[in-house]
């Protein structure tokens, strides 16, 4: 829930501040070196966990298996042909009426991969109110996850079903000493998106891999056994 909110905040900034870049002063609109150099730092922070949750698909020939069934709690985990595609939902249930469900929050990113490479990275935060009706939800698209660089990534907003942003491109975000919001944006939430849903791979990987070991030493020990009658 706080992540949402704190999405739809630094969008809602990303809008207001077009209206209210030409109302401050000269000094206070300049790009200081210092916020240039720290969404430097921040892009290649990025861009190291879309590396490793790269490398992570291809050491673990994720796409090759299809049998995966141990995930983290509320961790949804699916494939298809050209890519994987993990969910993490909670619910919100009633305070008054038992097992009532009124609130599903889930935040999503679909890795686009053949395997060995990631081409492309979508990820959704989003909040679906039973009661009211109604869909907040902001949807991220890196285009080019693997290179250096977070000018491409684009975000569509869409809050309480009324459509608020469409493709806004990192870009087009100033990162002014008064309002350094691209800078807050990767910061605040890209990064720790990005870092949560590699633990996460990582996690189901290694799971599945010491499964498989286990039952492979199972296995030879109960062979092994055999040996000792005739």
């Amino acid at each position: 829930m706080r992540k949402l909110y704190l999405i739809i905040f630094i969008i809602a900034s990303m809008i207001v501040t077009t209206g209210v870049f030409s109302q401050e002063t000269k000094k206070d609109s300049l790009e200081s070196e210092a916020l240039v150099n720290e969404g430097k730092e921040l892009d290649q922070q990025i861009l190291t966990f879309c590396k490793r949750i790269e490398e992570t698909i291809a050491k673990y020939k994720l796409m090759s298996i299809k049998d995966i069934r141990l995930l983290p709690f509320q961790i949804s985990y699916s494939q298809g042909n050209d890519y994987i595609y993990l969910e993490k939902h909670f619910f919100v249930k009633d305070d008054l009426i038992p097992n009532k469900i009124k609130i599903k929050k889930l935040k999503s990113i679909k890795i686009y991969t053949n395997g060995t490479t990631v081409s492309k990275l979508e990820s959704i935060i989003r909040e679906e109110n039973y009661y009211e009706n109604t869909v907040s939800e902001v949807k991220i698209i890196d285009p080019t996850p693997t290179s250096l660089g977070t000018d491409d990534i684009v975000f569509s907003y869409i809050r309480e079903n009324k459509v608020i942003l469409t493709e806004k491109r990192l870009s087009e975000v100033k990162n002014s000493t008064a309002f350094p919001i691209q800078n807050q944006l990767k910061r605040e939430f890209y990064i720790p998106h990005l870092m949560y849903f590699y633990d996460v791979l990582l996690n189901i990987a290694e799971t599945y891999y010491k499964g498989m070991k286990d039952v492979d030493s199972t296995m030879t020990e109960f062979l092994k056994d055999s040996t000792k009658y005739y």
